[in-house]
């Protein structure tokens, strides 16, 4: 057990569950104006784990949007996930198949950023259940910060312009831990200059997703020119 949960494992999950506190708790509290009690929000955030298909669906069900559309859109918003288990598989490739159905359920943006950053670390001494753990807390402290949002949402109002700053300065925060190299930077501002500029015509997430894909390949197209000087 102590390979799944230990001090490494709390340490890098600490600063995901602090973030997911607002944002879990704006979430409960929109689930409660819907007519979600604690139950059928903690169940949501356990089948669901992916804090903005969350409140898209909360949303869209506020709006009294029929399933298939929600579940289409929720699907749309939520592609990147397929690109972050074909990254971090190389990792785990080795787990067995119930391993990697549960950890596939359990990727989000902030622990696929932690974990990518721990498997590269030089000599790095993260393992499959160690990142199986991290991921296992940070859905705990999800769960339990939208539950609490449900339970105090008669009493709370949360301005969604406090939960939108919350979300960018957490994602801003987790984007720090690559700032080791000009070139990793610059990727990472052109994909936020791509998504911004792609917003004007693609909606549905769908410009983050392409500006993703495109910063991605452009990096690695840098990467590979590089390593071909070298040579």
């Amino acid at each position: 057990m102590s390979q799944y949960f230990n001090k490494q494992v709390f340490k890098a999950a600490w600063p995901i569950c602090f973030g997911y506190i607002p944002l879990g708790v704006a979430c409960g509290i929109l689930g409660q104006k819907v007519g979600l009690d604690a139950f059928l929000m903690a169940m949501m955030s356990i089948f669901l784990f992916a804090g903005s298909g969350q409140f898209i669906a909360l949303a869209m069900i506020g709006a009294n949007t029929a399933i298939i559309p929600i579940i289409v859109t929720v699907g749309i918003v939520n592609l990147r996930h397929m690109l972050y288990g074909l990254i971090l598989n190389q990792y785990i490739s080795k787990e067995s198949f119930l391993y990697r159905l549960i950890y596939a359920q359990e990727i989000v943006d902030e622990t696929f950023a932690v974990n990518s950053v721990e498997f590269q670390k030089s000599n790095s001494q993260w393992t499959p259940k160690n990142a199986f753990g991290l991921n296992f807390v940070a859905h705990m402290g999800w769960v339990l910060a939208t539950v609490a949002g449900v339970l105090l949402g008669s009493a709370i109002y949360i301005d969604t312009g406090l939960v939108s700053y919350a979300l960018i300065a957490m994602f801003i925060g987790l984007w720090s831990f690559h700032f080791k190299t000009f070139k990793l930077v610059a990727v990472g501002v052109l994909g936020g200059i791509l998504a911004l500029v792609l917003s004007l015509w693609l909606d549905n997430m769908l410009n983050v997703v392409v500006a993703t894909i495109v910063a991605a390949i452009v990096g690695a197209m840098v990467d590979n020119g590089d390593e071909v000087d070298k040579k």
